[in-house]
């Protein structure tokens, strides 16, 4: 197709209405079909509903874990479960389902079964214990209900079992409550806000602080405390956001230019 032609002063030449004529034999993107159609650039085009990780029915994998489906707005659910229910029924509270080839992508349902926590554990071994949150995990024979005395004695337990079994324990607690500060910011809590907050300080190898900021919409983790200093550092900090597609927080990547002197230099 022909542009119309302008003369010297940039106006339309009169008379020549031939320029946005289609050229003869032009066939149109458009010919034959029926209805309102956009054009090949535009219009949409038909993609499997599993490509669509936000959407009913989307799939998501996620690194180092088995695969999920999105079942419903913001609500995704195991793969392996889903299929082993449609097949077996429901699954008993406190079981897990296994695959039996160890490959977390085959979900076929002769590679799935339901076993319990404690079978999962005498097969695999463990390597890591979280306990959230360590009030949930009670203590029926400590020797005293003081709340400092009855921490010691809770933490010390977990030393040990930690360093017969070598796993690696992470114990969450949640501090009282916090207050805002006069910019109305809620102020970080520290070791000593848990109850019981001295003998967490004084028996914990370390402790992270994990800590939301509705205002900047981040959540930042600190190092509040480090018994091996080759482990890290005390007062470091890394700052993560919520990746609502991939259900994970995702690092705050930001540019910092030293311009102090290495040891070195």
């Amino acid at each position: 197709m022909s542009r119309l032609k302008r003369n010297d002063k940039g106006q339309f030449v009169k008379g020549n209405n031939t320029g946005n004529r289609f050229v003869k034999g032009h066939k149109t993107w458009n010919k034959g079909m029926k209805g309102i159609h956009l054009s090949p650039a535009s219009e949409f085009k038909s993609v499997p509903m599993e490509q669509h990780a936000s959407w009913r029915g989307g799939v998501h994998k996620m690194k180092n874990d088995c695969t999920y489906v999105m079942i419903k707005s913001g609500v995704r659910k195991r793969r392996p479960r889903m299929i082993y229910e449609e097949h077996y029924g429901d699954i008993p509270k406190g079981f897990v389902i296994y695959h039996i080839d160890g490959d977390k992508d085959n979900d076929s349902v002769e590679n799935l079964e339901a076993i319990s926590r404690a079978e999962l554990v005498k097969r695999k071994g463990i390597k890591c214990l979280v306990i959230d949150p360590f009030n949930k995990v009670r203590d029926r024979n400590a020797s005293s209900i003081d709340v400092n005395i009855y921490t010691m004695e809770y933490l010390t337990k977990i030393e040990m079992f930690a360093k017969k079994y070598d796993v690696l324990v992470f114990i969450v607690a949640h501090p009282t409550k916090m207050y805002k500060d006069k910019d109305g910011k809620i102020e970080e809590p520290t070791m000593y806000n848990i109850k019981g907050g001295g003998e967490w300080y004084d028996a914990s190898y370390h402790g992270l602080l994990v800590h939301r900021d509705y205002v900047l919409k981040n959540t930042k983790v600190k190092v509040l405390k480090v018994k091996f200093q080759n482990l890290g550092d005390n007062g470091a900090e890394a700052f993560f956001t919520w990746e609502p597609n991939s259900g994970s927080f995702i690092p705050q990547i930001t540019d910092v230019i030293n311009d102090e002197p290495m040891p070195w230099e």
